[in-house]
């Protein structure tokens, strides 16, 4: 704002030193556009923490954001125990290529993708435990994606 000012008075000085000259001013006046809302925030979004900024999804939102994107799962769960967090599966026996194919881009890093979207991080493998024949319950471990890990 005071930047504006002193701008406005050395415009102001200008065209009143150059009002002796043969050549008449251009412009009538002189326009200072401030931006209220620039003064508003002290701290630039670009320069907020990113967990302010974009805290992670709630358990439920995570479990059904997984649902969602891999509905061959069965038993979605976010859960917290003594080992960690982690989102839990079970997968069925398969149904066909499709089914084999989704499963694969699963496991290959689409469900971390899909928990690393809701502000979360896998770290290490997905475990699997097959349950019975051909029925897997999956384990992914998981951390909140700004914290670090040992």
């Amino acid at each position: 704002m005071v930047l504006a000012l002193a701008g406005a008075a050395t415009g102001i000085w200008f065209i009143q030193s150059n009002s002796g000259s043969d050549e008449k001013p251009t412009t009538g006046g002189i326009v200072i556009a401030a931006s209220p809302a620039a003064e508003s925030s002290p701290v630039p979004p670009a320069m907020m923490p990113a967990d302010v900024a974009n805290p992670p999804a709630l358990p439920h939102q995570v479990s059904a954001h997984v649902r969602q994107a891999y509905p061959l799962l069965m038993d979605v769960d976010f859960k917290c125990d003594s080992a960690g967090c982690a989102v839990t599966a079970t997968i069925p026996p398969p149904t066909g290529d499709e089914f084999l194919q989704k499963r694969q881009e699963m496991l290959l890093g689409g469900l971390a993708r899909v928990i690393e979207a809701d502000g979360y991080r896998v770290v290490g493998p997905i475990q699997m435990d097959e349950i019975d024949d051909n029925l897997f319950h999956i384990r992914a471990p998981l951390v909140q994606a700004h914290e670090q890990t040992n």
